[in-house]
């Protein structure tokens, strides 16, 4: 008869080969990453969390125009790379990835605005920690719009590029008028009862002109599908991230009422072509090239190309957005015009004070839906002024 035991040694034997066979399945697996999901190495650590930020957490009064920086290090000395998140809401959106820099310019911010951001960081083992979200809050009065000064003396104009003259010195405005600065002001007018407000379209009073009688005419037509503004019954809202874009769908009457509202006006078709060009008789506000890093317009490639939202999808790109930032991985040129004014050529086309007698109100400047060659700064086009569209903004001027 068989004995049904085993001996001793037996079972010792048979316990060493299964730790041998573990130790080498452990060491295969080990070798193919498998004992992390990420595919990262266990022994590398992740980057330390973001710190050190400016503006600092909780500041307030701080600058329209500030730039976002932090610090962080990595305990393995790996290269860190950084996705930005930004905006008005407390769980901020995604603005920016992938990008080795530590500092972020969002453009021109809002007056009187709390602003919420955040880091991750990530090392090259795809390790990554995400920072604390940090607030900020913009200074008050003074702080919503940004100027560039125009000095009175010639300029040229026209596609001859004819030296013409303006004898007096204004200033212009540096950005193009955003949906939160256009939303601020028809909450001011809503409060004075300046304007009328349904689900399709903001109105308000015109006291005439030699071209239009006086009356009531609309604003902004918020019921356009490619309108960022809506009216929610009790409030005006903006689709996130859409804050720092600039307005569209505004008629020549809604840009009159905001210029009225501060004491401002809109520029003269000829103050407008010598804020863009000066004396220099470029083409385009930044020389006689364009591409896809300068402005946004018709398949220029910016990350805004096919909009962001649904059906809703104006294919504007935030003011100032061409300055030099890279901006969800898309680096762009300093591209100011030759008095420091942005996005004088492509994104929205302007609102002008004159007349063209073939087409009613004046806009220059050319939009994201045109080609590159239709940008140039001495062209004109016009439209009637209860014109809107998704291609139509505006900028205003002072003496």
């Amino acid at each position: 008869m068989l004995a049904k035991n085993k001996g001793k040694g037996d079972i010792i034997r048979v316990k060493l080969k299964s730790y041998i066979f573990i130790g080498i399945i452990g060491f295969i697996l080990a070798s193919f990453g498998c004992f992390d999901s990420g595919g990262t190495s266990p022994d590398n650590s992740a980057p330390d969390s973001p710190v050190n930020p400016l503006p600092q957490d909780n500041s307030t009064s701080v600058a329209v125009d500030t730039i976002l920086s932090w610090e962080c290090n990595d305990p393995d000395l790996d290269p860190i790379t950084y996705d930005v998140y930004f905006g008005t809401e407390t769980n901020p959106q995604l603005v920016n990835e992938d990008q080795s820099e530590t500092t972020y310019d969002p453009g021109i911010l809002n007056e009187a605005t709390t602003y919420y951001w955040q880091i991750k960081a990530t090392d090259d083992h795809e390790n990554s920690t995400t920072g604390d979200i940090w607030q900020f809050t913009t200074e008050a009065g003074g702080g919503i719009f940004s100027w560039c000064d125009v000095p009175a003396g010639e300029y040229t104009q026209g596609e001859g590029d004819t030296i013409k003259t303006i004898d007096y010195d204004y200033q212009i405005m540096k950005y193009e008028i955003t949906n939160q600065q256009y939303v601020d002001f028809m909450e001011e007018a809503a409060a004075n009862k300046q304007i009328i407000i349904d689900s399709n379209s903001v109105q308000g009073y015109y006291e005439g002109d030699q071209y239009y009688g006086a009356g009531n005419y609309e604003f902004l037509a918020i019921g356009e599908m490619d309108c960022p503004i809506d009216w929610a019954g009790a409030e005006f809202i903006i689709y996130p991230g859409y804050e720092n874009h600039p307005v569209v769908e505004v008629s020549w009457f809604g840009a009159w009422a905001f210029a009225e509202h501060y004491g401002l006006r809109l520029p003269t078709k000829e103050e407008w072509e010598k804020a863009a060009r000066g004396n220099t008789g470029w083409d385009y506000p930044f020389g006689n090239s364009i591409y896809g890093s300068r402005a946004n317009y018709d398949d220029s490639g910016d990350p805004f190309e096919q909009g962001v939202w649904g059906e809703k999808t104006p294919f504007t790109t935030p003011v100032g957005m061409y300055n030099g930032q890279t901006i969800l991985g898309y680096q762009t040129i300093d591209s100011p015009s030759f008095f420091g004014v942005y996005d004088m050529a492509g994104n929205v086309s302007e609102w002008t004070e004159s007349w063209n007698k073939f087409d009613g109100r004046v806009f220059k400047d050319g939009d994201w839906g045109c080609v590159g060659a239709n940008l140039e700064s001495w062209r004109i086009s016009g439209d009637y002024p209860t014109a809107t569209g998704s291609y139509l903004g505006f900028r205003c001027v002072k003496d």
